[in-house]
């Protein structure tokens, strides 16, 4: 069955019609981009199964199913590292290389590996620009992203017990476990693909007042820190978290988060600062590119409220310098020596250099 697109249509309406997903839409048509042009023709059946005289295979438990995430092992001094195999949805094989025992002073456990992955952010803006509100938040969560990780970016060695994509969603209760909105997210966005990617492999995420993670193991079913820990600890299914974000709906759901987890609430009005002892709306003082960047950068590295008690400070340093006093002069404040003086005042050298790269970037500053 065909369809031919008619004005104002787009895949997720003509996938509705028709009770398909957009990725199916897209793999049927091997389609490069969600693009559409009136006129065009689209298949919108799914093929029918052939049948046969042979007798049924038996149908494979989701234990044997993991196996198509093949693991190599080879020891070091003083830690291994692994290479595993997997394959992606549309059938390539892939590769990632990654070690345990990871030399961090965050480091809880031993088992965890660090893995910054191979699905980077600028090869697919195509699946997800059109969810930033303001072009350039675009550049805001690529520089972020150089920091974090790629698409299929693993961390499951220190207390987020396991941490996946660019942003480095953290699955542990105590953590937020954005990780488990990023996975609801793609299981309501995509149900099928949610299954091909996690069902298939005994995971799920069930919908609650917070959604539930939950892991099938031989010893019964997991569920939240105890399942993403067994994620941590079983290499195949980490290969499981790693293949799915080749998926474009991963893709959408991880940015979907990070704008309404970290990018809108770093810079909602009602975030206010205390400035010569007066609380003062921060969109007042900075709102140039790279003040919004700075903002978001800092609340995905330590959380809103960790990120707001060096701002403050760096504010009233220069406020100080530059004799600033009324909400007018604030509003003029120089923001590229505020985020200046963000990295001379922070002692961690990592945090530092990460602070020193938003000066070096192209984000304006110019009010």
């Amino acid at each position: 069955m065909t369809h031919t697109v008619q004005s104002k249509e787009t895949l997720y309406s003509i996938a509705k019609k028709y009770g398909l997903t957009v990725e199916q839409i897209i793999s049927l048509n091997n389609l490069v981009s969600t693009n559409l042009n009136i006129g065009q023709n689209l298949l919108v059946s799914l093929p029918t199964p052939i049948t046969s005289n042979k007798p049924t295979t038996t149908v494979k438990s989701i234990y044997e199913k993991r196996n198509v995430f093949i693991v190599e092992k080879l020891p070091k001094v003083g830690y291994n590292t692994f290479t595993i195999s997997y394959p992606t949805p549309a059938g390539v094989q892939k590769t990632g290389i990654f070690r345990d025992n990871y030399p961090s002073p965050n480091r809880v456990n031993s088992n965890g590996v660090s893995y910054a992955g191979k699905n980077a952010f600028e090869t697919n803006t195509s699946y997800f620009q059109d969810l930033c509100p303001q072009p350039f938040y675009l550049e805001v969560l690529h520089h972020i992203a150089k920091n974090e990780g790629c698409f299929d970016a693993v961390n499951s060695y220190d207390k987020a017990i396991f941490s996946f994509g660019f942003l480095q969603f953290t699955g542990a209760q105590a953590s937020g476990s954005i990780l488990s909105q990023v996975l609801y997210r793609f299981k309501q966005r995509d149900e099928y693909a949610f299954n091909d990617c996690f069902g298939q492999y005994g995971m799920d995420i069930i919908a609650g007042a917070k959604p539930v993670f939950r892991v099938e193991t031989t010893k019964g079913i997991l569920e939240n820190d105890v399942a993403y820990m067994e994620v941590a600890n079983n290499l195949s299914l980490t290969g499981a978290f790693i293949a799915s974000s080749y998926r474009r709906s991963m893709v959408r759901a991880q940015v979907e988060l990070a704008l309404e987890e970290y990018v809108m609430k770093a810079v909602a009005p009602t975030v206010k600062i205390n400035v010569n002892g007066v609380l003062i709306a921060l969109n007042d003082i900075l709102k140039t590119e790279g003040g919004f960047a700075i903002r978001i950068d800092l609340a995905v590295n330590r959380g809103l409220t960790g990120s707001l008690a060096p701002i403050q400070a760096a504010i009233n340093q220069v406020a100080k310098e530059a004799k600033l006093s009324t909400s007018m002069q604030l509003a003029k404040i120089n923001e590229r020596r505020v985020v200046e003086v963000l990295a001379q005042n922070e002692p961690d050298a990592l945090k530092k250099q990460r602070i020193l790269k938003l000066l070096d970037g192209s984000l304006s500053f110019w009010k």
